[in-house]
């Protein structure tokens, strides 16, 4: 039986995850899992976002579904993407994380270091299609593996430039597939249990609400603030990966 403490301190991550997700439609996952995790474990972490996660990221495809410009690069990458899904939730009881998130840390501080060092630098449509499978199949893989794709995911879809319409349509509808390729597999593999349903559920007002609020903040959050969001964003990431892998 989970306690009510940890009960209402998953609401509060969700609802974080979620104020950060309406903002930058990002956010959720990498600022949920890691405190889940300390509360719950690795993949009861997983099971308990993987509703909320599917339900934020559906409404917000519904909300930014007439944004163009990347349905050529989502449609190989999800495909890619929700096989490495499969593979990954396979091995999530079996495979030791802190070389891989040492490794997507190091990486994600790369990528910030190259913005921050080369404004300019930009993924341009044909190079971004062309890439879209490989980048799909290891976002998946991790997303099944450690619940947290977005350090391959969102990089490669920022490094493209897209306004912030296209960026959370792109990133949401990645999200949402790969999400609802690991629900049934983490039922399958035993991970997904009523307890873990309740929390999740539990916690859907709260992912709501922060979905309005981070809607709210969005009006007054110009291009280039939001681009510097993101790479905030990343970083935290990058911190989070490196502190669940070294600091337990």
């Amino acid at each position: 039986m989970i306690d009510p403490v940890s009960i209402l301190a998953a609401v509060v991550l969700l609802m974080v995850g979620a104020t950060m997700k309406g903002l930058l439609g990002i956010g959720l996952p990498m600022i949920a899992i890691p405190g889940l995790t300390l509360l719950f474990g690795l993949p009861q972490a997983l099971a308990i976002v993987s509703i909320p996660v599917a339900l934020a990221n559906l409404w917000q495809v519904w909300q930014f579904r007439r944004a163009g410009g990347v349905v050529r690069v989502l449609i190989p990458f999800i495909a890619a993407g929700g096989l490495g899904t499969v593979i990954g939730t396979v091995i999530l009881a079996s495979v030791a994380e802190v070389w891989l998130e040492t490794t997507l840390a190091v990486m994600l501080f790369g990528y910030i270091a190259l913005r921050l060092l080369n404004p300019a630098f930009q993924v341009d449509p044909a190079r971004a299609v062309s890439f879209a499978i490989p980048t799909g199949l290891g976002a998946g893989l991790l997303h099944g593996a450690t619940g947290i794709s977005g350090p391959v995911a969102i990089t490669f879809f920022h490094a493209q430039r897209l306004g912030r319409d296209g960026f959370i349509l792109a990133t949401g509808s990645v999200f949402l597939g790969f999400t609802l390729v690991q629900i049934p597999m983490l039922g399958a593999v035993g991970i997904l249990g009523a307890e873990s349903i309740s929390v999740g559920i539990a916690g859907l007002p709260s992912v709501a609400l922060g979905l309005w609020l981070g809607n709210r903040v969005a009006r007054y959050v110009d291009a280039n603030l939001f681009d510097r969001l993101v790479l905030g964003v990343l970083g935290w990431t990058a911190l989070a990966l490196l502190w669940r892998a070294w600091g337990g």
